[in-house]
């Protein structure tokens, strides 16, 4: 926190934390799970880009918030009646602005429906209705997740589950770890089972179809991920052995492994892809590279190409089109970013080919 008294952005908020003691409710090895937080050095801040220092600015602005007092909000509901009409209002105070106030964030800000501060009055004072308005509103659906509301979900999710103890047993672990949250929404990507429109992550045709088959399935019960949960938190307090669980997970494993055995899946003989290579075993995907079933053909496409992982669409293209879409951003082993398309020769080899660059207009002489 010190060496952020010579960061400009941040020395002001640095200098009123110092003053006050130091919040540690942020700090607790028990709770280091893979890897542990992302933190500044003592090294003064200098000659970084404008990337940089956005990236650096962001950690340390959460450090600040982590050590900072808590934020104290006066949250006040008025409940009012007019005939036998019943209205309630709810209005907030803060009181200490605490983390909120490194950044100057506050619910407002996002809120549809800002927070408003309510005057006082004392209870059973009578006032005249000035106006009146009738609304007609519809409830919203929930919004499509991005890949930041997706993480958020997964770190706490549970919250409607019925149970209170299975609740609050998934709610402190979460779906994943905070090292391995990401790598599980790339893994629904590199299986096509999700993509992107703008901002928003929606299912493809093959994740719906995936969905609606294990939706009902043991393995997509959540519950039973709380229940996990808990009684491992039984058997750390010594209140049931291990033994118990350990059975109870290869009785668990037996079943649903039936359960999706016994699934019957149609095979769409429509998006066999024949291999390009021998021109008769078709073409399988597997997590690393997709590659001809017959072994002896010896056909495969890696599908890590320059730091980007190949979609089973990107894949698909490939093999029908014989050219993929345009894919950005991959690297060369300089480490310079550039796009191409993966484009399939004639053999059954790939090779990049380059987007052209439109002509320049030539200038009008006066």
């Amino acid at each position: 926190v010190e060496t952020l008294l010579v960061y400009t952005p941040l020395k002001e908020q640095a200098k009123r934390l110092l003053k006050n003691r130091l919040n540690k409710r942020g700090v607790n090895d028990l709770k280091v799970t893979d890897h542990h937080a992302l933190l500044i050095t003592d090294n003064t801040v200098s000659g970084l880009s404008t990337k940089e220092e956005s990236i650096y600015k962001l950690i340390a602005s959460r450090i600040l918030e982590t050590f900072s007092a808590p934020c104290v909000k006066e949250v006040t509901t008025l409940k009012a009646r007019s005939r036998e009409f019943q209205f309630s209002s709810r209005g907030v105070d803060v009181i200490e602005t605490g983390w909120r106030g490194v950044n100057g964030m506050f619910d407002n800000e996002n809120s549809e429906e800002p927070e408003i501060s309510l005057p006082y009055v004392e209870k059973g004072e009578k006032h005249a209705v000035q106006s009146a308005q009738l609304l007609e509103k519809q409830t919203k659906p929930k919004p499509l997740h991005t890949e930041a509301s997706l993480l958020s979900a997964m770190e706490h999710a549970g919250k409607e589950l019925e149970n209170e103890d299975e609740r609050k047993a998934i709610r402190e672990s979460g779906i994943g770890t905070p090292a391995t949250r990401a790598s599980i929404i790339e893994t629904l990507f590199s299986r096509d089972y999700i993509e992107r429109r703008k901002k928003s992550l929606v299912p493809t045709a093959k994740g719906l179809k995936v969905y609606e088959a294990v939706k009902e399935k043991r393995i997509a019960d959540v519950a039973m991920t709380g229940m996990w949960e808990n009684t491992l938190l039984k058997i750390e307090n010594g209140e049931i052995p291990f033994e118990t669980f350990d059975k109870s997970i290869a009785i668990y494993s037996k079943q649903i492994t039936e359960e999706l055995l016994a699934m019957d899946f149609p095979k769409d003989e429509k998006e066999r892809t024949v291999c390009p290579k021998c021109q008769k075993a078709a073409v399988k995907l597997f997590e690393k590279v997709a590659k001809c079933s017959d072994e002896t053909c010896g056909w495969l496409l890696f599908r890590n190409i320059c730091g980007k992982t190949l979609s089973e669409k990107d894949i698909k293209a490939i093999l029908t089109n014989k050219k993929s879409s345009l894919l950005k951003g991959l690297k060369s082993k300089a480490e310079k970013t550039f796009d191409a398309y993966i484009v399939l020769k004639d053999d059954g080899s790939t090779e990049f080919e380059f987007p052209t660059r439109p002509s320049p207009t030539p200038r009008k002489r006066g």
